[in-house]
């Protein structure tokens, strides 16, 4: 009888430890594919950061392009009032902004009022030889 009672320990340890190794291996198969799910989810958020990194690069090359096509506009507005012989500071405190942001133009005021006022009195001259 000792044998029986041997061998009856010995299946229903068995049987525990199968159970157990059961439960051990559906709880690695479950966290296998937690961790899976947890890789899959990373490489999502991966491609959304360098989604969103590519229309940041274009909403800032487009956002660039619109400022040079402004600043040229300013700069023709500031060259403009240049062209009527007004002096860099008054183009600058007239706007509210700094004089180095008043860039010179291809020739002073005074350079180009003196050559008009030049070519003015040259015209006149010359009609009142032929007239």
């Amino acid at each position: 009888m000792a044998e029986v009672r041997k061998s009856a320990r010995q299946v229903a340890a068995r049987k525990r430890a199968r159970t157990q190794a059961a439960e051990f291996r559906a709880r690695e198969d479950r966290l296998e594919q937690l961790a899976a799910d947890y890789f899959v989810a990373a490489d999502v958020l991966d491609e959304i950061d360098e989604r969103a990194e590519q229309e940041i690069r274009a909403v800032r090359e487009r956002a660039a392009a619109e400022r040079a096509a402004t600043t040229v506009e300013l700069d023709a507005v500031t060259q403009t009032m240049l062209s009527l012989g007004v002096s860099r500071k008054e183009v600058a405190d007239r706007l509210g902004i700094a004089i180095r942001d008043v860039r010179k133009g291809p020739a002073s005021p005074r350079e180009s009022t003196s050559t008009d006022e030049q070519d003015a009195q040259a015209r006149e001259r010359h009609d009142g030889e032929h007239g």
